[in-house]
């Protein structure tokens, strides 16, 4: 019995070792706020951040569906709900977080391709697949997946942000102008906090 108490300690601490962050970053595909955080803040401080965090995106934002996902508005018009669909599928195709955030990262830029195909290449995703997602009842139900989380928090200002499943107006705040700072106030013990 004594050797399993320490057994079990050694494991509780590698566990909160290796316990990540989870980011759930709500944004919109053209909306130059959220391509301003993805070019300021995450991409950056991602190579610096990416063993301490666990990413999910969340493409929507202020979005609406009409009659259960038969048709969708967007703030920045149907262009902007057309990307959001096509992240959501790309997204949904890349299980590593790298290939996530390299994907935002090309899409959320004021040069890319408004319509999302040019990075959808480049991220390795089969292209079929993806249209297939994109115009079939597949990125409809991301996209109502999409708002169903979205309603989960006080969305007022687009990007947002949740931490560890939690919405906090304080934190998205800071997240907005100082995504480390965040973090660092989530958990003290990344790498360069203080």
């Amino acid at each position: 019995m004594l050797r399993v108490v320490p057994i079990l300690i050694l494991a509780l601490v590698a566990a909160s070792v290796d316990a990540k962050v989870k980011v759930t970053v709500f944004y919109e595909h053209l909306c130059p706020d959220s391509i301003r955080w993805v070019s300021n803040q995450l991409a950056p401080n991602y190579d610096a951040l990416r063993n301490y965090i666990d990413l999910e995106f969340i493409p929507f934002g202020k979005a609406t569906s009409i009659n259960g996902g038969e048709s969708f508005e967007c703030q920045h018009g149907p262009l902007e709900c057309e990307g959001n669909r096509i992240q959501s599928c790309v997204l949904d195709r890349l299980p590593q977080q790298d290939a996530q955030v390299s994907f935002v990262t090309c899409q959320m830029n004021f040069a890319a391709d408004p319509r999302g195909w040019e990075c959808t290449f480049r991220s390795g995703v089969d292209l079929v697949s993806t249209q297939n997602c994109v115009e079939g009842i597949q990125g409809v139900q991301l996209q109502l997946e999409a708002e169903r989380r979205t309603q989960q928090i006080p969305l007022t200002f687009v990007p947002s942000f949740s931490f560890n499943d939690q919405f906090d107006s304080e934190l998205n705040d800071l997240a907005f102008q100082n995504f480390p700072a965040a973090l660092c106030r989530v958990d003290s013990s990344i790498a360069g906090c203080q």
